[in-house]
């Protein structure tokens, strides 16, 4: 009995001495490294301010070429999407109706000039006879009638005849002007007649210059309409395009007009700017933006987007301190410029803040500086 007792108090000493052990040991504290974050540098420029609305372009002139006579389309003589001169042969209409018709009213007008021949000598025979009372006035009365019916006819005949050879005439179809040609709603062999929807034959456009048609809400009619002449005129003369791949077109433009009236269904005035179309970049139907320099804003601070947090109606950026730490500092949000953010104020030109994607970005936080370029040049 007395080893057993003995056994027991060596085994309950071991189990103390092991869970004694790690008390014993000296506490290791792990200090976590410093967090690497972005660090950008807030700079100072005259920002110019650009009002953004979608925008449709349109030529110059853009004409649908319509039948004016109704006939089979004999031939078409031009390539689709080519350029064509003013003059320029496009289609051929069957014209043998048309030629039968004014050969028809040619007859007519030389028959109606020999019955004016015959009224006039009739009426030269009439009168010194009637001088002479061997004719009654009655008689001179109906020679002088049958005299002016028949002039009367011959210049209705003459005028059929003209209108013939009008018609004859619109069995060529010409271009109205230099421009290029879209594609043929017709071809070959297709009956086409002066009304309804076969009377468009195809479209041309005129695309030295275009236009640029879009649309403003009212509320931004009526801020732009209470600036003071000064900026109205440089707004209008200063419109810029933005095309779809995000490149800006290299030519400027200026607003030739503005709508009478909002539109009552969109609550929008449309607006058309015209610009000049040297190369031929641009094509009715093409999409774009139009880009208005409203004003510009003088020694604006800026910043990206991505270096400012928001919380409603709070804005705070995180500034680099000399010992490389962060605080907290709110800040006064202007417009949006491009990826930029103007500061009105809380921050100074030269501040260096912090880009706070980094998850766990805290203030007071230690942190390793990775300085980010920034371009100068905000646009």
């Amino acid at each position: 009995m007395k080893l057993y007792s003995d056994s027991k108090k060596t085994v309950l000493g071991l189990l103390t001495l092991i869970v004694l052990l790690p008390a014993c040991k000296e506490a290791v504290v792990t200090e976590a490294p410093p967090m690497k974050v972005n660090v950008v540098t807030a700079i100072q420029n005259d920002v110019p301010l650009y009002e953004e609305f979608v925008a449709q372009v349109y030529g110059q002139s853009d004409v649908d070429i319509r039948a004016r006579v109704e006939g089979w389309v004999t031939s078409v003589n031009f390539k689709e999407g080519s350029e064509v001169k003013k003059g320029q042969l496009l289609y051929t209409i069957d014209d043998i109706e048309y030629k039968n018709r004014m050969d028809r009213q040619a007859s007519e007008v030389a028959q109606a000039t020999t019955e004016l021949v015959r009224a006039e000598s009739e009426l030269s025979r009439v009168r010194p006879l009637t001088e002479l009372n061997a004719l009654s006035q009655k008689d001179l009365d109906n020679a002088v009638a049958q005299f002016e019916a028949a002039k009367a006819h011959v210049a209705a005949t003459k005028s059929s005849l003209e209108n013939a050879k009008i018609e004859m005439g619109y069995t060529r179809v010409y271009a109205p002007f230099d421009g290029i040609i879209g594609i043929s709603n017709v071809r070959e062999g297709d009956f086409v007649s002066r009304a309804g929807g076969s009377s468009v034959l195809a479209t041309i456009s005129s695309i030295d210059g275009v236009r640029v048609r879009f649309q403003i809400s009212e509320r931004e009619y009526l801020r732009i309409a209470q600036l003071s002449p000064e900026v109205r005129a440089q707004a209008r003369n200063n419109v810029q395009l933005i095309l779809a791949d995000g490149t800006v077109y290299s030519e400027m433009g200026s607003v030739s007009f503005g709508d009478r009236e909002i539109d009552p269904s969109t609550g929008t005035l449309t607006l058309e700017a015209s610009f000049p179309n040297p190369n031929g970049l641009l094509r009715p139907g093409l999409f774009v933006k139009a880009r208005i320099l409203m004003s510009t804003y003088p020694g604006a601070v800026l910043v990206p987007q991505r270096a400012v947090a928001q919380l409603q109606h709070i804005s705070q950026v995180y500034v680099v301190t000399d010992s490389s730490s962060l605080q907290v500092t709110s800040v006064e949000t202007g417009p949006k410029v491009g990826d930029a953010w103007i500061i009105k104020s809380g921050l100074n030109p030269g501040d260096r803040v912090a880009i706070i994607g980094a998850a766990g970005l805290t203030a007071n936080s230690k942190i390793e500086v990775v300085d980010q370029k920034w371009p100068n040049d905000q646009k």
